[in-house]
């Protein structure tokens, strides 16, 4: 489900490689947003939530921040096994794409009418498995302007709808 949001980047994405002068083939950025999502679910599952909380924290991430750096390694290697590529042409695309992508929903969450505390908790939680995300089908028709009040689990309808909400 997290797949759905990071293609909503696409465009940014594929620009800031074409600006890097990073050589990347067409399909580089469907295998980064792939790669990335994987990585995050899988550090949400196993409780290190870092990287998510850092994504839609609505705060600028750096560069340099201890997240991006923990995440580089495994990105990279990720997209060398899956591009083909040698190492450091992977770690120059994981260099310029986890900045761009954390700032983007980072921008998106400020920019959102709930609190950015609200998202970001309710995405961990959901991606975790947790139920209803701690609130987020109320979150979602926050967003949307719709009233939320849909009951049950979250599904990948309402993650996408989610993200919908945060990019008007």
């Amino acid at each position: 489900m997290l797949e759905k949001l990071l293609k909503m980047a696409d465009g940014p994405l594929q620009d800031a490689l074409a600006k890097s002068g990073v050589n990347a083939s067409p399909g580089t950025v469907g295998t980064i947003e792939d790669v990335l999502g994987s990585l995050l679910q899988k550090q949400a599952k196993s409780g290190n939530l870092d990287a998510v909380m850092e994504m839609f924290s609505g705060k600028e991430t750096s560069p340099n921040s201890p997240v991006v750096n923990n995440l580089s390694g495994d990105l990279a290697n990720g997209l060398a096994n899956k591009l083909g590529i040698d190492s450091k042409q992977a770690m120059a695309l994981a260099a310029t794409a986890l900045p761009l992508l954390m700032n983007f929903f980072n921008k998106k969450v400020n920019d959102a009418p709930q609190a950015n505390e609200d998202i970001m908790s309710s995405i961990a939680k959901s991606l975790q498995g947790g139920g209803n995300g701690g609130g987020l089908e109320s979150i979602m028709g926050s967003l949307l302007g719709g009233s939320g009040s849909k009951g049950g689990g979250m599904d990948l309808g309402g993650l996408m709808d989610l993200g919908k909400g945060l990019f008007k």
